[in-house]
């Protein structure tokens, strides 16, 4: 049974991210002493994984209109 309201999906989804990182289902990433400071991604599948969580993100108007706020507001 999928949620209802946009609180509910926001929970669902922090339970699932949750879930899979403690079964270790993680994105590799660089050592520290590699990673580019302020860089969004480390490398072409960090940059895939980044595309694609973004084209499932509401819009502002979207997130506005179930009610929700953007977080952090900018």
């Amino acid at each position: 049974m999928s949620p209802t309201n946009p609180k509910d999906e926001q929970e669902e989804y922090t339970r699932d991210q949750i879930k899979e990182a403690k079964e270790g289902n993680l994105p590799k990433s660089k050592d520290i002493n590699e990673a580019e400071n302020g860089s969004m991604v480390n490398d072409m599948d960090d940059l895939k994984r980044l595309g694609k969580e973004m084209e499932n993100m509401d819009t502002t108007t979207e997130v506005e209109e179930k009610g929700l706020k953007n977080d952090p507001e900018q």
